[in-house]
């Protein structure tokens, strides 16, 4: 099985997907309307973070958490730390996710976690399970988002 992503544009929305309603084998996944975000990092998260939807990762409001804390903790060279909760949300939302998190939601999370990533306590949860969770919420984070540069030779995703 292969995935494509394309984008098409409005004037040719309607008759791209009659043309691939024909086609025997192919469904299409998600539609979504595509906003102009400040650069093509930027899509690369927006990407991450849509996947993680569609894959239920997010259980919680506050997982959104561990992604800016690992962010903060320099699992990635295309982002610098975010100095506030405010500013990753303000961020995500520039970037057109929505249905975020507040402020004190991801602030209170993050004030559970000590050490760095991938080594993280949480002062919150002892259950294996639970750390383990946690953790892998960065892990797809980490995956989606390669994915994203990856497609860079179709989607120019990275800078």
């Amino acid at each position: 099985m292969k995935r494509i992503i394309i984008e098409v544009e409005d004037s040719a929305y309607e008759p791209v997907v009659g043309m691939l309603e024909l086609c025997n084998g192919v469904k299409i996944v998600s539609v979504q309307e595509s906003i102009d975000v400040i650069d093509d990092r930027d899509a690369c998260m927006r990407y991450a973070i849509t996947t993680l939807r569609r894959n239920k990762v997010f259980r919680r409001h506050y997982d959104y958490s561990w992604i800016m804390q690992a962010i903060n903790d320099g699992v990635m060279d295309d982002y610098e730390e975010f100095e506030s909760p405010q500013t990753f949300i303000n961020y995500l939302c520039e970037i057109g996710i929505d249905e975020l998190p507040d402020r004190s939601t991801i602030s209170r999370a993050c004030s559970n976690v000590y050490d760095s990533y991938p080594n993280w306590q949480f002062m919150d949860v002892t259950k294996p399970s639970e750390i383990l969770r946690r953790k892998n919420v960065v892990k797809q984070f980490l995956s989606a988002f390669g994915e994203a540069k990856r497609a860079s030779c179709i989607n120019n995703c990275t800078k």
